[in-house]
């Protein structure tokens, strides 16, 4: 790795370190240069070394610090005639890139309008600090070379500004694209997850319909074996070998299905997730930076499905909002036991500035959730807020006088 990669990775890891450093060698430097040649060589280090003082803070907390350097050097010029001249040409610029980078809108054009009128007053005052070194200038020179000190420090300002905005725009544009890759990355996870997911619930199903053909063909050739035992014994042996087919092709076929759910994620022996499982589920989106909020009221009396329900209902609805929504201010998920029913709402707030749509896609996941719930005497709903069309809503409501689980 090249030297100045490693400088820079080293600096952005230490950042205050960095920091103190770069200002202590500039420091040292501008007061070398101010005392040089100035007139009153002590007066101009003590006055020089006060002004620099705030620059340490320069990460922390730039705008007060922007503030104190400018307030002092114009204290020390009017009070004491010195003029930081060689502090200012390096101190402001970096300070204005700070500021730019870190501030907000409003604090940072504030600082620029104040580090204009200082760059104002510093080229109007030029006659304290740059004529005194000449004989006493016209009212003209006077003018000139206030115009030029004005024009070129506002340029310095400026263009360290400029800089600063830009790579403010640059960050936040990384940043914006990590976090779109991070969000990007767990719902592709999750897709995969619930595809797995219904892939099983499909075997699942067709070894139930299985199952059940070969027991109802099974228990009815038993009961004809039995009648036909005492009359006919021919008909009982065939009777009883076509149950034993039966019984083995069924079971060859459970093994087939079996052998298809059998996988070797850990993730997938948990037990079939409940209501208690949201919290856990309500973190993993928070850890890929959707601002959740969750709460939860009563005590939940509901059937072990129709806890799966509500839970596949919380989980399409944060799914959903990580594939469509992902600029969301932030996401609130409210679940309300009562004795007769339990209800859960998810909403997800419109982001500022987002042109996207609110709304699902045109898959088939709220369909499917909509068919579970009537399943247990429920209803779901899914749309855009009834006053705002960038706020999205999902409601699920289960009733809890249902039987314990379905056949």
């Amino acid at each position: 790795m090249a030297l100045h990669v490693r400088l820079a990775r080293w600096a952005e890891e230490h950042p205050h370190l960095s920091n103190a450093l770069l200002m202590g060698g500039g420091i040292i430097f501008s007061l070398f240069f101010m005392t040089a040649g100035a007139l009153d060589a002590g007066k101009s280090f003590w006055c020089a070394a006060v002004v620099a003082l705030p620059l340490f803070f320069r990460r922390a907390a730039p705008v007060a610090t922007a503030f104190a350097v400018g307030v002092l050097a114009l204290g020390v010029l009017v009070l004491f005639n010195v003029a930081a001249i060689g502090l200012c040409m390096w101190a402001v610029p970096c300070l204005m890139y700070t500021v730019a980078v870190r501030a907000s809108k409003k604090k940072r054009r504030t600082v620029l309008i104040a580090a204009l009128l200082g760059c104002l007053v510093f080229a109007l005052m030029c006659r304290r600090w740059f004529f005194v070194f000449f004989e006493d200038g016209t009212v003209l020179e006077w003018v000139l070379a206030s115009l030029m000190f004005f024009v070129v420090s506002a340029l310095f300002v400026i263009v360290a500004f400029l800089a600063g905005d830009l790579a403010r725009n640059r960050w936040r544009r990384r940043e914006q694209l990590e976090d779109r890759a991070r969000r990007l990355e767990v719902e592709r996870e999750q897709e995969v997850r619930i595809a797995a997911q219904d892939e099983r619930t499909r075997i699942a199903r067709e070894m139930h319909d299985v199952v059940a053909h070969s027991l109802s063909v099974v228990i009815a050739q038993a009961d004809g074996a039995r009648y036909a035992a005492a009359s006919n014994p021919d008909v009982a042996a065939q009777t009883l070998e076509t149950i034993a087919e039966t019984a083995r092709g069924s079971l060859t076929e459970m093994r087939k299905l079996l052998g298809v759910l059998r996988t070797d994620d850990e993730t997938e022996t948990k037990p079939v997730p409940q209501l208690g499982d949201i919290p856990e589920l309500v973190q993993s989106v928070k850890a890929a930076g959707l601002p959740v909020q969750f709460t939860e009221k009563g005590t939940p009396a509901l059937s072990t499905g129709a806890q799966l329900s509500l839970y596949r209902v919380v989980q399409e609805g944060l799914t959903n909002v990580l594939k469509h929504a992902w600029q969301a201010s932030s996401v609130r998920v409210s679940i309300e036991h009562r004795p007769d029913f339990s209800w859960v709402e998810i909403i997800n707030d419109g982001a500022g500035g987002n042109d996207s749509p609110r709304a699902p896609g045109a898959g088939h996941g709220l369909q499917g959730l909509r068919e579970r719930v009537a399943l247990y005497g429920g209803e779901m709903t899914a749309g855009p807020h009834a006053t705002r069309s960038d706020v999205f809503v999902v409601q699920a409501t289960i009733p809890t006088d249902i039987p314990t689980e379905d056949a």
